[in-house]
C-alpha cells in the first residue's frame, strides 16, 4: 500500500448535469495551477448523455446522430478525451483521473494497459465476473484496452487527453445498460456509419445481476484510495459553479467552451 499523500485527492459523487460533469475535468486539466498532483473523481452520472469525440464530428452523419440522441432524451456533448462515441445514464460509473506529474502524461499503450489491468482486478473482485482486457469484435468505441466479459461483450472503455498542464484519463464502466442506452448506442452508431455488433453491448449486471452502480463506484473509489495512496477530497466548489453555467450549440463542445472560459488564476 502506498503512503497517503495530501496532494493526491479522491472525490466522489456527481457534480451536476451531463454537460457540467464533462466540463469539470476539462477545466481542472487546463487550470493554470493546482494544489494537487493527482485528482480522481468517481461518480454515477445524473442523466443520460451521448459523449461524442472529435473524431465523431468528422462523420457526415454527425447531425443525424445528434438528432437521434436528442429524440431519445440524451444530452449531446463533445468530450475532451479522444476515442469514439459512448452513451450512458445512471446505470454507469465514470472515473476521471487527472495527473500533473510526468508518470501518466504521455499518451500511448502503457497508460491504457496499466489502467485496464487495475480495473480488471477491481471487476473480478466484485463477484463472478470474467473480466478480460481486449477489444471484442464489433464493439462500440473500439479499443485494444477495452474491458470485456468472457471475450463476448464490452463493459468498460477509456480515453485520454494530454495537454501542457497534465493528462485526463477517463473511463466509463457500464454496470446496468438500460434499453434506452442500448438503443441509442445502436441508432447513433448507425447514423455515424460505424459497424456495431449489437450483442457486444452489455453491462456488468448482465453477468452479476446483484451489482449496482453505487457498489461499483464504491469499489473503484476504494481501489484508487489504497492503490495510489489518495486522500478523500472534493471537487472545488468554484470549479463546479464555473462549469454549471456552460452552454452552447448542440452537441456542446467541451474543449471549445473551456478554452473560451478558463478558470481564473488563483
Amino acid at each position: 500500500m502506498n503512503t497517503f499523500d495530501q496532494t493526491r485527492l479522491l472525490a466522489s459523487g456527481s457534480t451536476g448535469d451531463a454537460v457540467t460533469e464533462l466540463v469539470v475535468p476539462a477545466l481542472l486539466l487546463r487550470a493554470p495551477s493546482a494544489s494537487w498532483s493527482q485528482f480522481v473523481h468517481v461518480y454515477v452520472p445524473q442523466g443520460p448523455a451521448v459523449a461524442f469525440s472529435g473524431r465523431d464530428l468528422r462523420s457526415p452523419g454527425i447531425a443525424a446522430a445528434t438528432e437521434v440522441a436528442h429524440a431519445a432524451g440524451f444530452a449531446t456533448v463533445v468530450r475532451s478525451p479522444g476515442g469514439r462515441m459512448v452513451a450512458y445514464d445512471s446505470g454507469a460509473v465514470v472515473i476521471d483521473h487527472l495527473d500533473r506529474t510526468t508518470g501518466i502524461r504521455h499518451p500511448g499503450g502503457a497508460t491504457f494497459a496499466a489502467n485496464a489491468e487495475s480495473h480488471v482486478r477491481v471487476l473480478r473482485a466484485l463477484g463472478d465476473v470474467d473480466a478480460r482486457v481486449g477489444e471484442v469484435d464489433g464493439e462500440y468505441c473500439p479499443g485494444e484496452y477495452s474491458i470485456n466479459v468472457g471475450g463476448v461483450a464490452k463493459v468498460v472503455g477509456s480515453a485520454q487527453r494530454v495537454t501542457a498542464t497534465g493528462s485526463l484519463f477517463s473511463t466509463v464502466v457500464q454496470v446496468s445498460v438500460s434499453d434506452r442506452v442500448r438503443a441509442v448506442i445502436e441508432d447513433v452508431s448507425d447514423a455515424l456509419g460505424y459497424d456495431l455488433r449489437r450483442s457486444s453491448i452489455a453491462g456488468l449486471a448482465d453477468y452479476a445481476p446483484a451489482l449496482t452502480s453505487q457498489e461499483v463506484a464504491a469499489a473503484f473509489t476504494a481501489d484508487y484510495r489504497t492503490r495510489l495512496g489518495m486522500v478523500d477530497g472534493k471537487v472545488p466548489a468554484e470549479v463546479v459553479a464555473h462549469a454549471s453555467v456552460a452552454n452552447g450549440p448542440s452537441p456542446f463542445h467541451v474543449d471549445d467552451w473551456t478554452r473560451a472560459h478558463p478558470l481564473p488564476a488563483t
